[in-house]
């Protein structure tokens, strides 16, 4: 019996079919992990130490019903006194009922802390339904109906949103227009989507809920713009948002930070619209400092790479000028802020900044290399520390004196911590860190403990390349590991050194793992980004390549069982990999690949990509088609160009809702080998899911289907 046709068992009346593999990853799949972070101020207790509750929201995989679910978990801790020699926050209770947010789309806090706003979301078998809450003290106030209003919530990091006035009488938020009537004559328009992650998503107007008069009102939506990330301005008196251009179309915006957009205020009813950044091409990310002087932002080029390294910039509202605080960085340097290498980071976190000694800070999280950091700006002098020197640190809120984050590594689930910053000396500030919050992994432990991991540059003289290595924790001198060669996808991404469940499982069974950052990577600087420009399927193959060399001169790994596994981009690679050096990998597993530029072009929500990669000019404002030339040129450079000499067994994984892309040119891949006969292909379509194969369906068949597959072309058994 092939893998194709090894069926797939996930029920418990099946438990016994399971593979060790699945079972391994199921089990790591309990362990729910961080997503969410709410903070609510209470009064100080007896010892006139600050009391702050901190509500978790954590995301949990139900493997039964086949959805992550958002769970609650409720902590309250002490924060120590301000003249108190004591630095350590304390956790005094920690409440964990598994309580379902549910229908909750998005919630805050008023300003004085007695009201709650929430924005919920409710189905039933009317459809759905839409409500504005309002609480005060705890008790629900206002129940707004807005679902003849406008259409779904945007609760997205790029255009959601949820604001209260700090009079507390308006809140402002993001949500889709309300659907064209039937008898409307511009119902049958186009209307293009907003690509990749937006389903059925495609113009954004501001909706203001007056609290007072308990209603809300949609703004006029704008000629060439659509709104996101709306807060109020100075004194309540303006609107300040993000506007996407949408003219001459639609570019995807998830994970792409080379768009047209800029930074806009209004008055309070949508008129008198302001450019604030006018001057830019590109800004985005607003954030009103504390002090509400200065407007922050993140500034850098448009076309090209699809993510940067970011300048960080400040608006001044009475001088109406602009300045750059942190500016980017093209090469990182011993010389310059301690070999930072620029700030990586597509939106800010809605809560960002720490006052300390009448100074203000801007806290972000960005990648350093490969692992991701917390990092302190100092708003008048542009000083970057890095607050998080060790391990992979992710950034939930900073407020008043202190900064929620979680840390975590490729053999340890992420723990949370509560950062007080206690000191400022020298153009630092000192932060006393205490883990607040861990999950549960007693179960998980005997397979954590299997799996190790190290950093490691296999070119000594090539800065821009670097690999997580993990591998398991005991290794037979006698019996090497196979290889798994795994580049990441964008190309301009980065892997750090966090938990991967795919990993981890994998390297529980025994497989070692290269984790491959190649040149074109975020966090090693500008330069190490525009690098790969122009050279992608050559440059990017090339170091993927060395670094599985590296692994097998060294005696690491069983040079005769390499495997070559991506998606996207790392797809793209693995795809040209098996093309390029068909007899030194023995699998390839791909999902959702590039495999012809050319193709891709005319189907994708980011066109701009597939010209600007291989160095062809591409221009936003002025789409090009294809020509001719271009297209010789595409192909070439795409794995499509060496599919004769592929010899590899392929398990190539496709999402049926991929955007990004299209699940066409993966068919063309399957049907051509399928038809030459020579070369075992197998192909998995999963329902329901886009480019990131991240429903549960696909992460359960998936991982169950790679295991089996590579048992039966390796030859590791579990």
């Amino acid at each position: 019996m092939t893998v194709s046709e090894k069926s797939v068992q996930t029920t418990d009346n099946n438990e016994k079919e399971e593979s060790v593999g699945l079972k391994t990853f199921k089990l790591l799949a309990t362990i729910p992990t961080y997503a969410g972070i709410k903070t609510f101020s209470s009064e100080a207790n007896s010892d006139n130490s600050p009391i702050l509750s901190i509500q978790v929201v954590l995301s949990q995989r139900d493997l039964k019903r086949k959805l992550k679910r958002n769970i609650v978990k409720n902590l309250v801790v002490s924060l120590p006194a301000k003249k108190s020699s004591d630095t350590v926050a304390k956790v005094i209770t920690t409440t964990f009922l598994p309580i379902d947010l549910g229908d909750v789309v998005l919630q805050t806090e008023s300003p004085s802390g007695n009201k709650l706003l929430i924005l919920r979301s409710v189905s039933n078998d009317e459809g759905k339904k839409r409500f504005v809450e309002i609480w005060n003290k705890g008790n629900l106030k206002q129940s707004i109906d807005v679902t003849d209003v406008h259409g779904d919530f945007y609760s997205d990091a790029i255009f959601g949103s949820l604001k209260w006035a700090k009079n507390e009488e308006k809140a402002v938020y993001i949500a889709e227009r309300k659907a064209l009537d039937e008898k409307d004559e511009k119902k049958c328009d186009f209307v293009p989507g907003l690509g990749e992650r937006y389903i059925n998503k495609s113009v954004s107007v501001i909706v203001v809920v007056n609290v007072l008069e308990s209603k809300v009102e949609i703004l006029p939506e704008f000629e060439k713009i659509i709104p996101g990330q709306v807060f109020f301005g100075p004194e309540d008196k303006t609107l300040i948002f993000n506007g996407y251009n949408k003219e001459p179309r639609y570019y995807g915006v998830a994970a792409c930070i080379n768009r047209l957009n800029g930074i806009y205020q209004t008055k309070l009813d949508g008129t008198d619209l302001v450019h604030l950044t006018e001057q830019l091409e590109h800004a985005r990310s607003p954030r009103l400092a504390p002090s509400e002087k200065v407007l922050v932002y993140y500034s850098n080029p448009i076309s090209g790479p699809h993510s940067y390294c970011s300048e960080l910039r400040e608006y001044n509202f009475s001088t109406n000028t602009h300045r750059v605080i942190v500016p980017i960085v093209r090469t990182p340097s011993d010389s310059f802020q301690n070999g930072f290498p620029g700030i990586y980071n597509e939106q800010m976190a809605r809560k960002s900044f720490i006052t300390f000694d009448g100074k203000e800070f801007l806290i972000i999280q960005s990648s350093w290399r490969s692992r991701g950091v917390v990092l302190a700006i100092n708003l008048e002098t542009g000083k970057v520390q890095n607050l998080t020197p060790t391990e992979t640190w992710s950034l939930f809120i900073a407020c008043n004196n202190y900064i929620i984050a979680s840390k975590g590594a490729p053999n340890d689930f992420a723990e949370l911590y509560i950062g007080i910053v206690t000191g400022y000396q020298n153009d630092a500030l000192k932060v006393d860190w205490t883990c607040i919050d861990k999950p549960n992994i007693e179960e998980v432990e005997p397979i954590l403990s299997k799996v190790a991991w190290s950093i490691i540059q296999p070119i000594p003289d090539n800065n821009n390349l670097e690999v997580i290595y993990v591998r398991p924790n005991e290794v037979s001198n006698h019996k090497k590991p196979p290889l798994i060669v795994l580049p990441h996808g964008g190309p301009h991404g980065v892997i750090t050194t966090d938990i991967s469940l795919y990993t981890a499982t994998l390297a529980s069974l025994g497989y070692a793992i290269a984790l491959v950052n190649y040149t074109g990577s975020t966090g090693f600087g500008q330069d190490s980004v525009d690098a790969l420009i122009g050279k992608a399927g050559d440059l990017d193959v090339k170091e993927v390549q060395a670094s599985a060399q590296y692994f097998i001169d060294n005696g690491l790994v069983d040079p005769n069982k390499v495997i070559a596994m991506g998606g996207s981009h790392g797809g793209f690679i693995s795809a040209h990999l098996i093309g390029k050096y068909p007899d030194f990998y023995k699998a390839c597993v791909m999902r959702n690949p590039v495999i012809n530029i050319g193709h891709m072009a005319s189907v994708t929500d980011i066109p701009d990509w597939c010209f600007s990669e291989i160095g062809l000019p591409y221009s936003l404002t002025n789409p090009p088609i294809v020509k001719p030339s271009d297209y010789k040129f595409m192909y070439e450079s795409s794995p499509i160009s060496n599919i004769d000499k592929v010899k590899a067994p392929t398990l190539l994984m496709l999402g049926s809702d991929d955007k990004r892309v299209p699940h066409s040119e993966g068919l063309n891949w399957y049907y051509y080998l399928k038809g030459k006969g020579d070369v075992e292909i197998i192909c998995k379509m999963y329902n329901g899911t886009g480019h990131g194969l991240d429903n549960i369906d696909a992460e359960v068949f998936g991982i169950d289907i790679i295991i089996k597959f590579l048992e039966e072309k390796i030859g590791v058994e579990n």
